[in-house]
C-alpha cells in the first residue's frame, strides 16, 4: 500500500501546527487572571502566546503573559496540555499544540499592553467556569483546580510528618 504524504504546511493552516502557553495567573488571595481579547471573540481565555524556537515552555508563556499583562510572574508547574484544531471561537484557522502553566503573582494591578487584550478580571477559579470561556480553557480551570489541591494536600501531609 502506498503512503499519501501531505505537504508541511496544510492550505487550511498556513502557519502549520502552532505550539502556545497560557498562563493560569494565581494571585495572593487565590483568584486568577481572566482577560478578553477579540482575537477569542471577546470570550474570557487566559493571557499567553507563542513558544518561539529554543524557548523553553515555562519561560515563554511568563514571557508572553507578562508581556500582556505587565505582572511579574513564577511559574509554578504546567497543570495541562492539549491540541486544540480549528477552534470556533479563534479568529482564524489554527492548529494549536498548547501547555498551560499556573504562575504565580505577588502584584494585581495589570498593565495591559494596548495590543491583544480588552479587559481583565480577577475571579475565583471556581466562579470562572460560570463565565463564557473560549473553547477548551474549562479543561484547563479543572485540571488547575486539581494541580491546587493536590499541592494543597501535599503540604498539609508534609506539615504532619515534621
Amino acid at each position: 500500500m502506498k503512503k499519501q504524504s501531505l505537504p508541511a504546511t496544510a492550505p487550511a493552516f498556513p502557519r502549520g501546527i502552532e505550539v502556545v502557553g497560557s498562563a493560569i495567573i494565581e494571585n495572593p488571595v487565590g483568584e486568577i487572571l481572566l482577560v478578553r481579547s477579540p482575537k477569542w471573540g471577546d470570550k474570557w481565555v487566559l493571557p499567553g502566546g507563542h513558544i518561539e524556537p529554543g524557548e523553553s515552555i515555562l519561560a515563554a508563556t511568563v514571557r508572553e503573559a507578562q508581556e500582556e499583562v505587565g505582572l511579574t510572574l513564577t511559574p509554578v508547574q504546567i497543570v495541562s496540555f492539549g491540541e486544540l484544531i480549528n477552534s470556533p471561537d479563534f479568529h482564524r484557522p489554527a492548529h494549536f499544540i498548547y501547555f498551560d502553566v499556573w504562575c504565580r503573582a505577588t502584584e494585581t494591578e495589570v498593565r495591559l499592553d494596548g495590543r491583544e487584550i480588552t479587559s481583565v478580571r480577577w475571579v475565583e477559579p471556581k466562579k470562572a467556569l460560570e463565565l463564557n470561556l473560549g473553547q477548551s480553557y474549562d479543561n484547563t480551570l479543572r485540571d488547575f483546580l486539581k494541580a491546587r489541591q493536590h499541592r494543597l494536600t501535599e503540604a498539609k501531609n508534609g506539615a504532619r510528618e515534621n
